[in-house]
C-alpha cells in the first residue's frame, strides 16, 4: 500500500512539474501579415510610419505617452526646466541597458548616448529626414548641421554626467517635451556605431542596431518575415505582456488577411469597406470586427504637384501650365466631394473623418482656445459647391487656352496598392470630379504605384499630379504641420510655382513670408504664434494649394488586441507601440470596443479630476 501511495505521489509530482514547465514555456505570440517592406532600421534618419513601428518597439525615448495621452517618464525618470525656459535637464534611469539582437548585454544607456545621437542626426552626411526637429529648436544645431562649425560643443546637447543630459533651445519652447517621444531623440551608443560603421541601421540584419526598448528584432528576413521577441533585459518588462510578434510578408496581405484572420492563422487584419459591409451582415463575422479607434495622429490632405516629374505620356508640360493657374486649382477645391470620397473608408459616417483645416482639432490648445479656431482659420469651412466650381472652370479654360494648354488636362493620381481602400477612394474622386467638371476639362488617370517604396517612387520624386498625402504629427505645435510645405519640401514642390496669384509684390512666394513671420514669433507668446501660423495655413487653403481632407482612421478593423490598453497620443510614437497590451482570448467586437472605450473615458476623467 505504501509503495502504491509513494508511486502515486511521484506521478502527481511529475505531472505537476510537467504542467509548470508547459506554463513557463507558453508564449504569447501576436501574428500579422504585411506587404510594405522597410528600407532601413536607422531610426535617426527615417521618417516613414512603417519604419517608425520597428523603432518605437525596440528603442526607447526619454519620455513616452501613457494610455491616457499623458507624457510620463521612460528612459528619463524626471526632469526640470531652467528659469529662462530654455534648458531642459533630464535624469536617466540607471537600469536601462543596450542589448544585441540575441539579447546579450552590450552597455548601459547613458547621457552620452543622447549626445552621440544628436551629433549623428545633425551630421549632414547622414541625411536625416528628421534633423529639422533639432535644427529648428536646439541652440547651435543649425550651424553645425550646415557646416558653419565643426565644434559640437557649440550645440545645446550636453552630457552633464553619466546619467544626466541637458537640451538647450535657442528660445523658450513650451512644447519641447512633446518632441521627445520621437525617433530623432532616440539614443545611440558611440562604441557600437564605431564598430558597425556604415552598416548601422542597414535593413539586411537585426545585428545592425542595438536594442534598449521593449522588444528585440530577433529575426529579419526581407520580403519573408520579421520577428520581435520580448527584451528580457528591459527595465519595464513587467508591462510587456506579448512575448513575440511575428509579421509575415505577403504582397497580397490586404486581400488575404481577412480570411486568414477568420481561420485563426493571424491575429489581426485590416478590413476593407467591402469586406466590412459583408461581414456585418453575418452575426458570427460581425462579432469579430470593431470600429477603428480615432487618434487624429495623421493629417490627410490633397495637394497638387508643381514639379511634374512624370512620364511624357501624362503631359507634364501641359500639367505645369494648368497647376500654375489658381482658377484651375480652385475648380478642383470646390468640385471635390470629400464626403463621397471618404465613404470609401467610412461608408456609415464619412463626415466624422473630415476636418476643414490641415491641423486637426484638439492637438494645439492654449488657454482653452483651439488653434483651429484662431485668427484666419476661425470659421474655415470646405464645402463642395458645383456652381462655384464651374465658374472657376470657365475662367480657367479661358486663361489656360490663352497660355497654350490643351484639354482635357491629364491628371495623374497614383495610390499605394498595399493600402486598403485607397484605390477605391481615388476611383471615386476620379468619377465625381469628372462628373462635376466635365471630361472635356480634365482626365484623371488613377494608377497604382509600387507597394514598397511608394513615397520615394511617387511623392518624394514628384511623380504625380494630384495626390492624397499625409503628415504624422511629431509634437504639439502648429509649426509641425508646416513642414510639408516649407521651401525644401518633397511634398508638392511649391517652390517651383510660377502662378502670379501666389507671388508677393517683390515677386517671391507670399506663403514663405507668412511662414517665416510665424516662425519668428517668440516661443512663449503662444497666442501671437497661433495667430501667425493660422494666417499661413489659411493661405494654403484659400489659394487651393492644399485641400484639407481629415483622418483616415475610419471603418472597421479586426484584432485580438485591446487598443485602449496601449499608449495613446496624437503626436509621437505612442500608437506604434505594443507595450502595455495583452493578447485577447477572443476577438474584440463592436460592443466590446465601446465598452472598453467607455471604461477608458471613465478612467481618464477620474485621473483628470484627481489632478
Amino acid at each position: 500500500m505504501k509503495k502504491l501511495l509513494a508511486l502515486a505521489l511521484c506521478l502527481m509530482l511529475m505531472l505537476s512539474c510537467m504542467a509548470l514547465g508547459s506554463a513557463e514555456q507558453a508564449q504569447t505570440v501576436y501574428r500579422t501579415l504585411y506587404s510594405g517592406e522597410v528600407s532601413t532600421l536607422n531610426y535617426l534618419t527615417t521618417s516613414t510610419t512603417n519604419e517608425f513601428t520597428i523603432s518605437a518597439n525596440v528603442v526607447d525615448t526619454l519620455i513616452e505617452h501613457d494610455r491616457f495621452g499623458q507624457l510620463v517618464p521612460c528612459l528619463a525618470t524626471d526632469w526640470e526646466l531652467s528659469e529662462d525656459g530654455c534648458t531642459w535637464t533630464f535624469h536617466l534611469r540607471k537600469d536601462a541597458t543596450w542589448v544585441n539582437s540575441k539579447g546579450e548585454f552590450y552597455a548601459n544607456v547613458t547621457a552620452e548616448d543622447f549626445v552621440t545621437s544628436a551629433k549623428y542626426v545633425l551630421d549632414a552626411a547622414n541625411a536625416s529626414s528628421t534633423a529639422w526637429i533639432l535644427t529648428d529648436y536646439i541652440l547651435g544645431a543649425e550651424a553645425y548641421n550646415e557646416g558653419e562649425t565643426t565644434d559640437f560643443e557649440t550645440v545645446g546637447v550636453k552630457a552633464l554626467d553619466e546619467y544626466t543630459v541637458a537640451y538647450t533651445t535657442f528660445e523658450p519652447c513650451p512644447y519641447f517635451l512633446s518632441m521627445l517621444d520621437y525617433v530623432c531623440y532616440m539614443p545611440l551608443n558611440a562604441a557600437f556605431l564605431a564598430e558597425v560603421g556604415d552598416q548601422f541601421g542597414v535593413a539586411s540584419s537585426p545585428d545592425n542596431i542595438l536594442y534598449c526598448g521593449a522588444y528585440i528584432l530577433s529575426e529579419l528576413k526581407p520580403q519573408e518575415k520579421r520577428v520581435y521577441t520580448k527584451n528580457q533585459a528591459y527595465w519595464d518588462k513587467e508591462h510587456v505582456y506579448i512575448d513575440a510578434i511575428e509579421q509575415t510578408y505577403n504582397l497580397e496581405a490586404s486581400t488575404l488577411s481577412p480570411e486568414m484572420y477568420l481561420r485563426g492563422e493571424i491575429d489581426a487584419a485590416d478590413i476593407s469597406t467591402e469586406v466590412a459591409a459583408a461581414w456585418l451582415k453575418d452575426p458570427d463575422k460581425a462579432a469579430r470586427i470593431h470600429p477603428v479607434r480615432q487618434y487624429g495622429q495623421y493629417s490627410y490632405f490633397w495637394t497638387f504637384d508643381f514639379d511634374a516629374n512624370f512620364d511624357e505620356e501624362y503631359e507634364p508640360a501641359n500639367w505645369l501650365i494648368a497647376v500654375n493657374n489658381e482658377n484651375f486649382r480652385q475648380s478642383f477645391k470646390f468640385a471635390l466631394d470629400r464626403v463621397r470620397a471618404k465613404s470609401a473608408i467610412e461608408p456609415n459616417n464619412p463626415e466624422d473623418l473630415l476636418w476643414d483645416t490641415i491641423m486637426p482639432e484638439g492637438i494645439c490648445v492654449n488657454e482653452g482656445l483651439d488653434y483651429t479656431d484662431t485668427g484666419a482659420l476661425s470659421g474655415m469651412e470646405i464645402v463642395m459647391d458645383t456652381e462655384k466650381a464651374l465658374e472657376y472652370k470657365a475662367k480657367a479654360v479661358e486663361e489656360l487656352t490663352a497660355a497654350g494648354a490643351t484639354f482635357p488636362i491629364k491628371v495623374l493620381v497614383p495610390y499605394n496598392p498595399s493600402s486598403n481602400n485607397w484605390a477605391n477612394e481615388c476611383l471615386i474622386v476620379e468619377q465625381q470630379l469628372e462628373e462635376a467638371l466635365g471630361s472635356d476639362y480634365i482626365d484623371l488617370i488613377v494608377e497604382p504605384g509600387p507597394s514598397s517604396g511608394f513615397l520615394g517612387a511617387v511623392r518624394r520624386s514628384g511623380n504625380y499630379a494630384f495626390l492624397k498625402c499625409n503628415w504624422g504629427l511629431d509634437f504639439d505645435d502648429p509649426v509641425n504641420l508646416t513642414e510639408p510645405f516649407k521651401e525644401t519640401n518633397n511634398y508638392n514642390f511649391m517652390i517651383n510655382a510660377t502662378d502670379p496669384a501666389l507671388m508677393g509684390e517683390d515677386g517671391t512666394l507670399e506663403y514663405y513670408k507668412l511662414l517665416n513671420a510665424a516662425k519668428a514669433m517668440p516661443g512663449n507668446d503662444v497666442n501671437a504664434r497661433y495667430e501667425a501660423f493660422a494666417e499661413a495655413e489659411a493661405y494654403l487653403i484659400n489659394h487651393a494649394i492644399v485641400i484639407p481632407y481629415g483622418s483616415d482612421n475610419g471603418g472597421y478593423t479586426a484584432s485580438l488586441l485591446n487598443t485602449f490598453e496601449g499608449q495613446f497620443g496624437a503626436t509621437g510614437l505612442a500608437s506604434c507601440r505594443y507595450k502595455g497590451m495583452h493578447l485577447l482570448d477572443k476577438p474584440m467586437s463592436t460592443s466590446d470596443y465601446f465598452e472598453a472605450y467607455l471604461d477608458w473615458l471613465d478612467e481618464r476623467d477620474a485621473l483628470i479630476d484627481a489632478e
